[in-house]
Parts: C-alpha cells; structure tokens; sequence
C-alpha cells in the first residue's frame, strides 16, 4: 500500500475561472527544433532551435444551462484569450486565440463540442 499513488486530474480554466464543462485536454509546445546536416556530415552535425508554437485543445459538454463561454464569438472577433492548465506542481499559461470550434450533437449523448486554441507561452 505504500507505493500506492493517488493522481490528480488536470483543470482548465479561461478568463475568471475555470472551465467546468471541459472534458479531455491537450496542451502543446514545439520548438521548430532540427538537425542541421553538412556535406562532411549528412545525417546531422548539429541542431538548430526554431519558432516556439504551443496550441491547446480540449473537449466539452454543454449541459441545459447553454455553453459556460462564447467560443464562436470570440472565435469570429480573435478576442485574446488566457487559459491556464493547472496540473500537480505546474500551471501553465498561454495567452492567444481559438482557432476553431466544433459542435457534435448525437441522437442519443450529450451536446458536445471542442475548441483549439493557439497562443504563446507565458514565462
């Protein structure tokens, strides 16, 4: 029982506070990093560190009360948006826009939607 652990479950929050109809979660950051080859060394004699790109997606399910945030309208405004990731030890801050919305409304399951969302990295 010693080793046993016990793991949290990432939160998601935009603007005031948290997103509570947010269901799956990715969060990612590349770098744009690549091998740089030469003629004296063709499979790579180095790297070089590009454009950092980080982009958020996550999934959600709209209850009766309607959707917790206007995606759509801030999607057609490009409204600058902060989200913050809250995972055990971290919180990680972007601050962008949504790139895109999709709704999926099934004959016999909840409403639900998802959101990509692109931004920079704060800190």
């Amino acid at each position: 029982m010693g080793d046993t652990k016990t793991y949290s479950k990432a939160r998601i929050a935009m603007a005031s506070g948290d997103l509570m109809q947010g269901t799956n979660l990715k969060v990612s950051t590349d770098n744009s990093a690549k091998t740089v080859p030469t003629l004296r060394r063709p499979r790579g004699a180095g790297v070089t560190v590009g454009e950092e790109k980080t982009s958020v997606s996550f999934d959600f399910v709209i209850d009766d009360d309607g959707a917790e945030r206007d995606y759509i309208k801030d999607l057609r405004t490009g409204k600058i948006r902060q989200l913050r990731v809250k995972v055990p030890g971290e919180t990680i801050t972007v601050n962008g826009v949504i790139k895109k919305r999709d709704l999926d409304g099934n004959v016999d399951d909840a409403i639900k939607g998802s959101v990509e969302f692109v931004g920079i990295l704060d800190g």
